[in-house]
């Protein structure tokens, strides 16, 4: 992300922040470059600045951080109000901007279209309560407003939230519905990885796992999680011989591949379909839906016979 660094001039001395960076940066918009100010990306003698109206006095440096002219992906708003917005997440989208890539993220794309988040988490994750993994689609709850960030991590961390996933696996459960308990933590030299009963660093872990639909030797399942471990659907899977199809980490030898007349999901098969949680203003628990992605429907529908 290249980084273009300013002196303020005499003559724009006192002048607003946006008023400053429409002389000084010509070839950007003026609503373009308050966007980069909302998200962070401007500093004034060092200090980070989210606000527009500011007044900027002369000699001071600025500093602007460019983003990538890359476009956003389409943004699928499921809900949106004053306090916050509930967002179905495409798969391939990073939920926040993240250390090890400039790609822009979901959190960006919504400012850019929506308008501040808030920045309680911090200037790197805006608005984000919770996240999804990058292939992982579905519904994410976002504050707009520090007090709706507030309600809803604290519904969060009282596990006060349901989160319900589709997962397109391979093999099919012996039972209709059950649970997995497994303790998960980490993989010893492998920070990206986790793993049942780990040597050390285990931490309590449930999922509620029901048959949704079965196909010979594959089947559509419906997850809840009931707690928030990394990767936990996805190890709690795979540990029990239904690995989630095209995961690159918790895929595992014994799957049974697909047909060559089958579609593959160009993805890692899973989506979060369902999200209920109080409602920030008034407790009340409102419950949002998204229904499975066309790249996971082609799969599931070459997978059912004929009738």
């Amino acid at each position: 992300m290249p980084t273009l660094r300013l002196e303020v001039p005499d003559s724009l001395a006192e002048k607003r922040l946006d008023h400053v960076l429409d002389r000084l940066v010509p070839d950007h918009s003026r609503s373009r470059l308050q966007k980069l100010v909302r998200r962070g990306r401007v500093r004034i003698d060092g200090r980070r600045i989210v606000r527009s109206n500011v007044r900027v006095p002369g000699k001071a440096a600025i500093e602007v951080e460019l983003e990538s002219s890359s476009e956003p992906r389409s943004l699928r708003i499921v809900h949106e109000e004053a306090s916050f917005l509930v967002v179905d997440k495409e798969s391939g989208t990073l939920t926040h901007r993240a250390d090890r890539t400039k790609d822009p993220a979901l959190a960006d794309h919504l400012e850019a279209s929506h308008g501040p988040l808030s920045r309680l988490a911090g200037n790197e994750r805006p608005g984000i309560v919770h996240r999804l993994d990058r292939e992982t689609s579905g519904l994410l709850v976002v504050a707009r407003s520090d007090e709706a960030m507030r309600a809803l991590k604290h519904a969060f961390a009282a596990r006060n939230v349901e989160k319900r996933y589709l997962a397109l696996v391979h093999g099919v459960p012996v039972e209709e519905s059950f649970e997995i308990t497994d303790p998960i933590g980490p993989v010893p030299g492998k920070a990206d990885r986790q793993q049942v009963h780990p040597p050390t660093g285990a931490k309590s872990a449930r999922t509620g796992i029901t048959l949704v639909e079965a196909f010979g030797q594959h089947a559509l399942l419906c997850c809840t999680p009931h707690t928030g471990r990394r990767h936990q659907i996805r190890v709690h899977l795979a540990a029990h011989g239904l690995p989630v199809m095209k995961d690159p980490l918790y895929g595992t030898r014994r799957q049974t591949p697909l047909p060559p007349h089958i579609p593959a999901p160009p993805r890692l098969a899973l989506h979060a379909a369902g999200l209920t949680f109080p409602h920030p203003g008034s407790g009340e628990h409102v419950a949002f839906e998204a229904d499975l992605p066309e790249d996971l429907r082609r799969t599931v529908h070459a997978l059912r016979p004929p009738h």
